[in-house]
């Protein structure tokens, strides 16, 4: 992975060239004029958008310890032989 520094200015003046970086596999990394460093790093691509999800907010979160103890039971069961050790 390829990391380039590029100013605010320079940045703003090549927005297009500069996305077409990332979409070859290019991180970004814009200082602002602030000192606040950005990074533009590409991520996964999208093929589908699933309209059936269901992500609650923050604020409807409501966890499950049971749940949620079984998850990190199996988790870790995948995870370890059957004296415990990593696998």
């Amino acid at each position: 992975m390829n990391i380039i520094d590029l100013s605010q200015t320079e940045f703003e003046e090549s927005v297009p060239f500069s996305l077409k970086l990332v979409e070859k596999g290019h991180t970004l990394r814009v200082t602002t004029n602030n000192g606040i460093v950005c990074i533009v790093s590409p991520v996964a691509s999208v093929t589908r958008e699933d309209a059936n999800i269901d992500i609650p907010s923050p604020e409807e979160f409501k966890p499950d310890p049971v749940g949620t103890r079984q998850f990190v039971e199996e988790a870790l069961g995948e995870m370890t032989n059957a004296q415990g050790f990593p696998i």
